[in-house]
């Protein structure tokens, strides 16, 4: 036999099994690995055995039909898996490589085998791992995508609101911008901002120290920035930018940049802008309209004064002619429910303005609201409504201004009136209900449609069936109440089962807690003729002064009469008057400078000055009591008022 070649070192302990034979299968060599994994000693092998003679049945028919012939013919077999039967009986799964070699006139089988369990683990392995990357690598993608989306969907939102996102590294001064910024700005070119310098030409030079200072401060504070400035746009304009934002530092604790976002706020700038001058005009637009009511209800007081001054001397001048009886009482009608009108535009306006004050005292209301009633009664009485009052038998107390809840009641029981058809019913009701006085006015007249119930208490606000049916008035009388009773601390409510089917008002007043002994009510008396007095009455009015002059003629006492305002000095110092009505508004000098005039005489101090006015606003009261003034009546006077203040000054003289 032929010397077989020698084989390289490491093939006892090569890590697969290593076989030769002839190419009869006999073994003429097997390295140890192959030995051990049969459990052979090579003896047992060498030139003992075929090969074949170690396969399974199956394995040796597949030798047989297979394995020999492409040896014979290509010289290899690659990759074929077998069974080999180890010495133990044991079957073996083995993948085996066969390449067939000439070795002189010699050939021979060189056989390589593999365990085939560990090949197979190792191919799961790598399939597994294969798998696994290809999934991490799906996930990846997957992630990508989404981050991707989500970069999208934040740079959408970003330029939807007109934000930017910049940042400046302190150390290098390199300025990045985001996309955003730059399509906001319009500067795509890096140049514009690539330094923290060409950064800063970009911001308005009015704005750049504060800028600076902000970052300054946010970097040595270690807090956020939050400033505004102007930004330059590549159009040229200014772009008005809010910037948010905080610096970053090392763990030593220096700074290492200072980044943000910018917001574009010029149109929320502009609507500021826009919003101011539209509140300014609407300001300039109020005051004016207060002016024009304090005027419309000076000038609407004037014409009135001497109607009602006249209709008190027709009052004194007793008469049985019943055309004379009937014609006073219709003008005083008239006359009172224009003062009233005017009375309360003119204090739904100074509600509206806050400038309303209230004189608050501890009251009992049940008292209180028979003044009102009293008020209210002719209106209901000329309408022959069926009236009832209905009051708990225990006092009520509150902190109030007590001539405003007669206006309240009195407003409300009016309006009923008014909007309920003759013969219907109108009915007051006050209870006490836990820790609130309730005032209810329920009536049978027109009704509130359901829609409309929430704007009865706006002011000049009507409806259509109360426009048909109201006796007159602005629709300011309920604005006026709900304002009363708001300055109160109370509330009103409003209640209708609709058109046609009455109205219900409620209001509630807190109830007071404190253990003040309460303020009686004044009811009202006949005032009694006061001592004879000279009177002046100055009045650029030529009716109201000749009127209210002949009235108080009549009552006793001695006048004179001034239409100006130097006169009345004059006619002053030659008539020494006890008490001057004088007017504010007159054609020379006003009512103020008279009365300081007047005060300069020594025989000023015993004179009571009254003001006489159509400007009936605290301010205006308390302008008259600076000038000198000892009271101020609001035209047009109530006799009754006058006679009562002429009583008081004779009996504290």
């Amino acid at each position: 036999m032929d010397t077989i070649p020698d084989p390289l070192s490491s093939f006892e302990h090569a890590a697969c099994g290593l076989v030769t034979t002839d190419t009869n299968g006999t073994i003429v060599r097997a390295n140890t690995t192959f030995c051990n994994w049969l459990g052979f000693d090579p003896t047992e092998l060498l030139g003992k055995k075929k090969i074949q003679q170690l396969f399974t049945v199956g394995g040796r028919f597949f030798h047989h039909t297979h394995w020999a012939p492409l040896l014979q013919l290509q010289g290899s077999v690659a990759e074929v898996q077998m069974d080999l039967v180890a010495s133990s009986g044991e079957a073996l799964p083995m993948l085996v490589n066969v390449v067939r070699q000439q070795h002189g006139d010699t050939s021979y089988d060189q056989l390589a085998f593999f365990v085939a369990t560990d090949r197979k683990n190792y191919e799961r392995e790598l399939i597994s791992a294969r798998k696994s990357v290809e999934e991490s690598l799906t996930d990846l993608r997957n992630t990508q995508k989404k981050l991707q989306e989500s970069r999208d969907f934040l740079s959408i939102a970003i330029r939807s609101a007109r934000m930017g996102v910049w940042s400046q590294d302190l150390k290098t001064n390199q300025v990045v911008w985001s996309p955003e910024l730059q399509q906001l700005t319009g500067l795509i070119e890096r140049k514009y901002w690539a330094t923290a310098e060409d950064f800063k030409v970009l911001i308005h030079p009015d704005d750049r120290n504060n800028f600076t200072a902000e970052l300054d401060k946010a970097i040595a504070t270690i807090s956020d920035y939050d400033t505004q400035f102007r930004l330059k746009h590549v159009s040229g304009k200014w772009l008005t930018m809010e910037g948010r934002g905080h610096a970053t530092y090392a763990d030593n604790g220096e700074v290492i940049s200072i980044f943000g976002i910018f917001i574009d706020i010029s149109e929320r700038k502009a609507a500021e802008k826009k919003l101011q001058q539209l509140n300014q005009q609407l300001s300039i637009a109020s005051r004016r309209k207060d002016e024009f009511l304090a005027t419309l209800g000076h000038e609407l007081r004037n014409p009135l004064a001497p109607m009602r001054n006249v209709l008190e001397i027709m009052r004194l001048k007793e008469s049985n002619d019943s055309f004379i009886l009937w014609s006073r009482e219709m003008l005083e009608r008239h006359i009172s429910q224009m003062t009233h009108l005017v009375d309360d535009l003119m204090e739904a306006s100074r509600i509206s303005h806050g400038r309303l004050e209230l004189r608050k005292q501890h009251i009992n209301i049940v008292e209180l609201v028979q003044n009102a009633i009293e008020s209210s009664h002719p209106v209901m009485q000329e309408s022959q409504h069926n009236f009832t009052v209905e009051l708990p038998d225990t006092p009520i107390i509150i902190d109030a201004d007590s001539t405003r809840i007669i206006q309240i009641v009195s407003n409300l029981l009016t309006n009923a009136a008014k909007y309920t058809p003759n013969g219907g019913n109108i009915c007051l009701r006050i209870v006490e209900d836990d820790d609130e006085a309730v005032i209810s006015v329920v009536d049978s007249g027109i009704g509130i449609p359901p829609e409309q119930l929430s704007n009865v208490f706006n002011m000049f606000s009507q409806l259509t069936p109360a426009l048909e049916r109201a006796q007159g008035g602005l629709g300011i009388g309920l604005a006026l109440v709900y304002g009363l009773v708001k300055l109160h601390g109370g509330t009103i409510v409003a209640h209708s089962e609709g058109e046609g089917k009455g109205s219900e008002f409620t209001v509630r007043l807190p109830i007071s807690n404190s253990q003040v002994e309460t303020v009686p009510v004044e009811q009202p008396t006949p005032s009694e003729v006061a001592d004879s007095k000279r009177i002046l009455v100055v009045d650029d009015n030529i009716d109201a002064a000749e009127s209210l002059a002949v009235l108080l003629e009549y009552s006793g006492h001695i006048t004179r009469n001034a239409h100006s305002g130097l006169t009345a000095v004059k006619v002053a110092d030659a008539f020494s008057p006890d008490v001057i009505l004088l007017d504010i508004g007159l054609p020379d000098i006003n009512g103020y400078e008279v009365a300081q005039r007047i005060r300069e005489k020594k025989w000023s101090k015993r004179i009571f000055l009254i003001a006489t006015t159509g400007w009936g606003q605290e301010k205006d009261k308390i302008l008259a009591k600076d000038a000198g003034f000892d009271e101020h009546l609001t035209k047009p006077i109530d006799y009754q008022q006058l006679k009562s203040l002429l009583q008081k000054i004779s009996e504290g003289s």
